[in-house]
């Protein structure tokens, strides 16, 4: 009994060794095939991305402009005339002094003639006036040494008292010719003069009948024909000024703050005027609103009237109001959240939280500084996106179809 109850001990104790060899086994062989199995990851998420790039951003104010001549000239007569010729045509060039039109002068031409005769007359009397008087003079003075003889006579009883009388009239009667001599030589030098003015007014008004180019530039447009009755304050040409020019905006009052002399504008040409400058300056704002309560505001530029474009041509421009260099990102880049901003770098394939701080933003860009490389790429995507982006994600680019 007792080596049949040991036999059956030993063998529960082999099958339970057996069983427990073989569970052994099974676990080993189960934790093989976990190691061996491929493990669980996140999916990277897809997201739109923009390279980090170093250039210099503009903020500009966007405004349509139009080109204007620096200065133009009205050419209009000083006198009522006849018109005899016109020199020049539309699209002439013409340099300041040429002579444009001439107006009849026959007229004012006899005037001046007749003028000139009379001062000539004139300072002929004058002449003789002078020499009368240099006689009259001699004659008061030797009748003066006369009396005073004959008053010493008289003293000493050697003339009567009639004989003194007659010399000292005649001493009067001399010195009254000479003093009417002198107060019509007064007459005529200011009659001279007179005639000398009129002459000088005569002459002014005959250069008016030949008129020439106030400004150096180009003939815009002709009024006149010979033959016209030409009167003053009728403009018989116009011209305009061809040595530079000038690009004329209206600006909002919303927008004066920042359109000051000197600002940076950046014109944009008609394709094929490669030799125009971009950039131009802001050379005046003016001081008063015009009637659409805009202010208007002009940038000098050099100019040439051969130029294809031509004045009250519209030129769309900017108006660059601050500028920067240095590292740019998309505007959809930047997130801005308490106060601080932030970009989602994408680094090993994996985000990566960079604080930044924003210089200036436009609509589209943002001028930043923080801890970017230049051609690395960062997350962009609108507000919502962001929730759902956090820094250690694994993401991909996005492919647009």
């Amino acid at each position: 009994m007792g080596t049949k109850r040991l036999a059956k001990r030993i063998l529960l104790l082999g099958i339970l060794f057996l069983v427990i060899v073989g569970l052994a086994l099974g676990v080993k062989k189960a934790r093989q095939r976990l190691a061996s199995a491929p493990r669980w990851k996140p999916r990277p998420v897809p997201v739109q991305v923009d390279k980090v790039s170093t250039e210099t951003l503009r903020d500009t104010l966007r405004y349509l402009g139009y080109l204007e001549a620096a200065a133009t000239a009205s050419v209009a007569p000083r006198i009522t005339a006849v018109v005899v010729n016109v020199h020049v045509d539309e699209g002439d060039t013409v340099q300041a002094g040429d002579l444009l039109v001439e107006l009849d002068d026959r007229d004012i031409q006899a005037e001046v003639r007749a003028l000139s005769a009379r001062v000539e007359a004139l300072k002929a009397k004058l002449t003789a006036l002078e020499a009368s008087i240099a006689a009259a003079r001699r004659n008061v003075s030797y009748l003066r040494t006369e009396f005073q003889r004959d008053q010493k006579l008289y003293e000493k009883k050697g003339i009567s008292a009639s004989a003194l009388d007659a010399s000292r009239n005649r001493l009067d009667t001399a010195v009254g010719r000479l003093d009417s001599l002198v107060a019509e030589l007064s007459s005529v030098r200011r009659e001279m003069e007179g005639a000398k003015a009129q002459r000088q007014e005569a002459s002014t008004r005959l250069s008016y009948a030949r008129i020439v180019a106030p400004i150096s530039g180009v003939v815009t447009e002709r009024i006149v024909d010979p033959g016209d009755l030409a009167k003053p304050g009728q403009a018989l040409l116009e011209l305009m000024d061809c040595s530079s020019a000038k690009i004329v905006f209206e600006a909002v009052q919303e927008d004066l703050g920042f359109l000051q002399p000197g600002k940076k504008v950046l014109v944009r040409w008609p394709e094929g005027m490669p030799h125009f400058g971009e950039q131009a300056v802001i050379s005046r704002v003016f001081p008063a609103l015009q009637g659409a309560k805009s202010v208007r505001v002009e940038a000098d530029i050099p100019w040439d009237c051969s130029e294809p474009v031509r004045p009250g041509s519209y030129l769309p421009l900017d108006v660059v109001v601050r500028e920067g260099t240095g590292m740019v990102v998309a505007r959809r880049a930047v997130v801005e959240t308490d106060g601080t901003s932030f970009v989602f770098a994408v680094r090993s394939g994996r985000l990566e939280k960079v604080p930044v701080r924003v210089i200036f933003m436009t609509e589209n860009r943002a001028l930043v500084e923080g801890k970017l490389r230049e051609g690395e790429q960062v997350a962009v995507g609108e507000y919502l996106q962001w929730i759902r982006l956090h820094e250690g994600m694994p993401v991909v680019q996005e492919v647009r179809s």
